[in-house]
């Protein structure tokens, strides 16, 4: 014999509707009350315990990643020269009495062939000997003579002797101009015979 199923009535559905919202409210009050908004702090994170997938992609910042976390890009072009800056102040003056140098081609006779200007031949009193000023005093410098085959073919030559007039202490006591804007030039042969020869003489300083 079947037994016929009986309906709850209206009144007990309507009561375990009010049970299952009251139930519901109550388990959102206790999450609520266990881990309010906002309440759960970084010593509350387990490290490693949110992985990569748990992260919602492009959510994070620059400013999130430790400096050094993102590698530098590629160099950009060079930007436009800028304009040119202010002159630099002058460099200091260099030294007074910078060195300078006075030069003259001599024939055998005593004739200037070529020079750097303002050489005169004072004296030439005896074979060998030539005495010239050069436009500049000779004290405290260098003077150099050397033979030169200007006009002049002669193999037999010896020493040659050059320096300042004025006498005592830096040259000759020249027979002309003797004095330090005159400079004396002796040619020899090689067995130091005075002789006429053709010669370079130059003055540094």
């Amino acid at each position: 014999m079947h037994r016929k199923l009986r309906l709850p009535s209206p009144a007990i559905v309507i009561a375990c509707i009010a049970l299952g919202a009251a139930l519901t409210g109550t388990s959102v009050a206790a999450v609520n009350a266990l881990a309010p908004r906002n309440s759960v702090a970084n010593s509350s994170i387990r490290n490693n315990a949110v992985p990569s997938i748990k992260v919602k992609a492009r959510s994070l910042l620059a400013k999130d990643l430790a400096i050094g976390q993102i590698p530098a890009g590629p160099a950009g072009p060079a930007g436009a020269a800028g304009p040119a800056g202010p002159p630099g102040p002058a460099g200091p003056a260099g030294p007074s009495g910078t060195a300078s140098l006075k030069w003259a081609l001599i024939k055998a006779d005593g004739t200037i062939l070529a020079s750097s200007g303002g050489w005169s031949l004072t004296a030439h009193p005896s074979a060998g000997s030539y005495i010239f000023a050069p436009g500049t005093t000779v004290t405290d410098k260098l003077v150099l003579a050397s033979y030169s085959p200007a006009q002049d073919t002669t193999f037999n030559r010896g020493g040659i002797i050059a320096g300042p007039c004025g006498g005592s202490p830096q040259g000759f006591t020249c027979a002309s101009g003797n004095d330090t804007s005159h400079i004396q030039i002796v040619t020899l042969t090689s067995v130091g015979t005075a002789a006429d020869r053709s010669f370079y003489v130059s003055i540094f300083g």
